[in-house]
């Protein structure tokens, strides 16, 4: 039941990271007052605690964990998990405002995700971190159906959300690593304003998340060829765009990168057999 509640609580994360994170409190987690980011971090906070206590609770209501776990242990699970990732993105805050180039950094992306998913499965198993060679072994026969549920769960918000999150700041990194070289250089950049768009709002964010959520979809159900329909719908909306070749190679990495991430999140799903194969 342990594994269960590392799904749950993992699935809590990603929503309050990815999902619930609105542009109001990801802005004041990094302003540069101390009082103005605390207070973004603590909001932040309480968002992963109450995810986490309404999931768990819900989860023991349906008699899906352990009914051993008291709702004192939920509670605590939950603020020792919520008051960890206060501190983790406190000091993730600290880092950023000493070297604000961090913002767009990958590599902190990574870590900062790797330390609160590690900081998860220490609360609930402490040193026991050898935890998956025994819960995935013979994967995916030992692994009943609801965990594969909570597992495929996991994957679809790690392939949407969280990977267009990704995407976008990793453009935005080798966006800015350009721009950073040029200006090393002395050189006089042109055409680099920020153009406003006359479309919707995120709406590149969007079709990200619809692009790789059909994608996911199409091969989770034995229908790998209907992915090609993708690609043919996004080449045609920006065919005229393509003309300009700085637009035409981040859309060529944006693409792909989703693609690779779909693709292989849709693959995960498929090996735990919980949809019925279209024929």
């Amino acid at each position: 039941m342990n594994f269960r509640i590392i799904l749950l609580l993992f699935i809590s994360h990603l929503l309050g990271d990815f999902v619930f994170q609105s542009k109001y409190i990801l802005k004041l987690r990094f302003e540069k007052t101390l009082h103005e980011n605390i207070q973004g971090n603590v909001l932040h906070g309480l968002i992963h605690f109450s995810l986490m206590l309404i999931i768990l609770l819900l989860c023991k209501f349906l008699n899906l964990i352990n009914s051993s776990r008291s709702f004192m242990d939920i509670l605590n699970i939950s603020l020792i998990i919520g008051i960890i990732h206060f501190f983790i993105d406190e000091v993730k805050t600290f880092l950023i405002n000493f070297k604000p180039y961090f913002k767009n950094s990958i590599f902190i992306f990574i870590m900062d995700q790797m330390i609160h998913i590690i900081s998860i499965i220490f609360v609930i198993y402490g040193f026991k971190l050898t935890f998956c060679l025994s819960e995935l072994k013979n994967y995916p026969n030992n692994i009943n159906y609801i965990d594969r549920y909570l597992i495929s769960i996991n994957i679809f918000f790690l392939c949407t959300f969280a990977s267009g999150i990704f995407v976008k700041q990793y453009i935005n990194y080798i966006n800015l690593r350009k721009y950073k070289i040029l200006l090393n250089k002395n050189a006089v950049i042109l055409g680099c304003s920020n153009e406003v768009s006359s479309g919707v709002i995120n709406g590149g964010f969007i079709i990200g998340i619809l692009e790789r959520g059909f994608i996911l979809l199409v091969l989770v159900i034995g229908q790998p060829s209907m992915a090609g329909f993708v690609l043919t719908a996004k080449a045609i909306a920006r065919f005229k765009k393509l003309d300009d070749e700085s637009f035409a190679e981040y859309f060529i990495i944006g693409t792909f990168m989703s693609f690779i991430v779909a693709i292989s999140g849709g693959i995960l799903i498929y090996t735990l057999k919980i949809v019925p194969i279209i024929k």
